[in-house]
């Protein structure tokens, strides 16, 4: 009878056990799943890949085009000038002319530059903006509808590594891409 009570008891202590090592982990899982729901988006990606992103970059892309070319008129102007000045007489009227046109020039093409950059700046931060309001929109309805505690941008959070199951940007490009189809 001795050994049937050993055996029972071991077998009692063994279930307990089990049913114990089970109820900890339960509540180690529940703990990990009841933790803050984390997200993390690349916005570069999302401009760069999705389509209103795209169109964007394409509209920036044809506008520098098209003002490189006048940049390089002028500088093709000052490189004249700049030959001729060098085969004119040292000293001459002449070539005190061309030395003046040479540095107006010079100066003019400093200032399309600078308004070209100008310009170039403008006209992205235009065309960027709606869809950063876009994103924001968006990751907010994802947070709320998803229990998001928090969302980060990459390259904005000094983030240096992250789970890849967290990573968002595929559902984000998803949603501006039905977001712009709907917008004329």
């Amino acid at each position: 009878m001795r050994i049937g009570n050993r055996v029972g008891k071991s077998l009692l202590l063994a279930g307990i056990s089990g049913l114990m090592l089970t109820f900890t982990n339960s509540l180690l899982l529940a703990q990990e799943v009841a933790g803050p729901k984390v997200g993390v988006f690349d916005g570069e990606r999302v401009l760069a890949e999705s389509e209103v992103g795209q169109e964007a970059i394409a509209l920036i892309n044809q506008l520098q085009e098209q003002r490189v070319v006048e940049l390089q008129a002028q500088q093709a102007e000052i490189n004249a000038i700049r030959q001729q000045a060098l085969s004119a007489t040292p000293g001459t009227a002449e070539a005190a002319q061309l030395e003046r046109q040479m540095e107006d020039r010079a100066l003019q093409y400093q200032r399309l530059e600078q308004d070209v950059q100008q310009e170039l700046g403008q006209r992205q931060a235009e065309l960027v903006e709606p869809i950063t309001q876009t994103v924001r929109q968006i990751i907010d309805t994802m947070g709320r509808e998803e229990g998001y505690a928090m969302i980060f941008n990459m390259a904005q959070s000094g983030l240096v590594y992250f789970d890849p199951v967290i990573d968002v940007t595929e559902e984000i490009i998803r949603r501006v891409n039905v977001v712009s189809a709907g917008t004329p």
